[in-house]
């Protein structure tokens, strides 16, 4: 599913595996030209990826009997998740969308959880690019419920409920070019919010649910260091389309760790004590995309360099190997 912007609902793009589910979507659309007030729901059960963690632990015993065994992905009453979303336009230029999502989960007997009891309520206004014209985006959201600090239930710390109250923001401000190559110049802003004190019962990380996050931060699968949570990053973006059917986009953001006594998420690297400062790096990117046949075929190569800031450098977890490289090409196939 794609629910508004893709921040927290999206069917992704760029990795081999997607986010499905199961469930009921209903929408209804206005206007006889079908461009007035957008109303969708939807209930739904998470498509849960084989194999778990405690199923892959046993995949590597070689004394098992799950040897090569295939089996379909699963979904469970244990993880639901739903939505409500709505959506106008506001003038000729502008489109306003308020949301809800929430999800509910618990523990089953294969797969621990975070336990996430959570609501997340917002808005985003925008205006799309135009040439010769300003274009915007302003997203805010904020999350609350209860969750726990992680998915272990092996310690006390990890079976404990926390309060939880959490937020996002985001802002781009466009301006694209009527002249050769139609360039567009991009700022761009996202703060999300981070857990400032690990002892204290509360849990204020921001939870990006199911969105994607490759077209704001970085290419994912492999790499992708960087999501919606403990972070705040200001950038830039330079996008041009030299033909019809290719285009390109050069980009540099810096990253900063909301909290310092929080984790950089995705890598799991942190100190508790916020003694290794905030400042994980910056990030410079390329993009060049090629669509060969228009809906059929897409060719994609892109480059991304990471160079590490303190706390890559200084946390006490962290393996601390410095700068990083990454490189890719791909070809997407639509039938």
């Amino acid at each position: 599913m794609d629910v508004g912007s893709r921040r927290f609902v999206a069917r992704n793009r760029f990795r081999n595996t997607i986010n499905g589910f199961t469930g009921l979507d209903v929408e209804w659309q206005g206007g006889e030209d079908r461009k007035g007030l957008l109303l969708r729901g939807f209930w739904t059960l998470p498509v849960l990826r084989e194999p778990t963690v405690l199923r892959r632990d046993r995949l590597l015993d070689n004394d098992n009997d799950n040897d090569n065994d295939i089996v379909f992905d699963t979904e469970t009453l244990n993880v639901q998740f739903w939505g409500l979303f709505a959506a106008r336009d506001l003038s000729g230029k502008d489109r306003g969308e308020l949301f809800v999502f929430g999800i509910h989960e618990s523990d089953s007997s294969d797969r621990p959880t975070r336990n996430r009891q959570l609501a997340t309520p917002g808005f985003r206004i925008f205006r799309k690019p135009a040439p010769a014209a300003f274009d915007y985006t302003i997203e805010n959201a904020i999350q609350f419920g209860e969750s726990r600090a992680s998915t272990s239930n092996t310690s006390p710390a990890g079976l404990k409920e926390l309060d939880h109250f959490a937020h996002f923001h985001h802002l781009t401000l466009g301006y694209t070019f009527d002249a050769l190559w139609s360039p567009r110049v991009a700022l761009q802003y996202d703060f999300a919010s981070g857990d400032r004190n690990p002892s204290d019962g509360k849990n204020e990380r921001f939870d990006t649910l199911f969105g994607a996050r490759r077209f704001d931060f970085n290419p994912t699968c492999i790499y992708g260091p960087f999501a919606r949570s403990n972070l705040h990053t200001p950038g830039l973006r330079v996008q041009v389309k030299p033909h019809k059917k290719v285009t390109a986009f050069t980009a540099v953001r810096s990253f900063w760790l909301a909290s310092k006594k929080d984790a950089w998420t995705t890598t799991g690297v942190r100190d508790v004590n916020g003694n290794s400062g905030s400042y994980i790096g910056t990030q410079i990117e390329f993009r060049v995309r090629w669509n060969i046949l228009p809906d059929n075929l897409r060719l994609e190569t892109g480059y991304a360099h990471l160079f590490a800031g303190e706390f890559v450098d200084d946390a006490p977890n962290s393996p601390a190997n410095g700068d990083a490289d990454y490189v890719y090409s791909q070809a997407v196939v639509s039938f």
